[in-house]
């Protein structure tokens, strides 16, 4: 998996399924919420707390190791029967957070594709 592929959907970079825990520090308290999917230009989050769209947030993602991003609001949805909020972020890369990002996803893709390997 490269994660740099474009999707269909027009994205500069592919999404990945992935549950890890993030914290989310905003205007608000801070959260723990899980991530549902990520790229290297945002991710979505479960929360029970609603953003609005706009709103700058200050993303600790627990990957391998934890990286720390700027990000914002872009779109909220309502999950009415998980009673949360789906929150779409952009990430706002500084310095060489990018590519931080990048080389931890695909260790992460790497060590999966082992995994695999070894069951089979």
């Amino acid at each position: 998996m490269s994660v740099d592929t474009p999707v269909r959907s027009g994205r500069r970079s592919a999404r990945v399924r992935l549950v890890v825990p993030c914290d989310i520090k905003g205007s608000k308290e801070t959260l723990r919420v899980p991530v549902r999917d990520i790229s290297l230009d945002g991710c979505k989050l479960a929360s029970a707390e609603s953003y609005p769209v706009g709103t700058q947030l200050h993303l600790t993602l627990r990957l391998l190791s934890r990286i720390e991003l700027p990000a914002e609001v872009r779109w909220v949805e309502h999950d009415a029967a998980k009673n949360q909020y789906v929150l779409g972020c952009c990430f706002n890369h500084a310095g060489d957070s990018r590519q931080q990002l990048k080389n931890t996803l695909q260790s992460m893709a790497s060590a999966t594709d082992t995994a695999a390997r070894r069951v089979r």
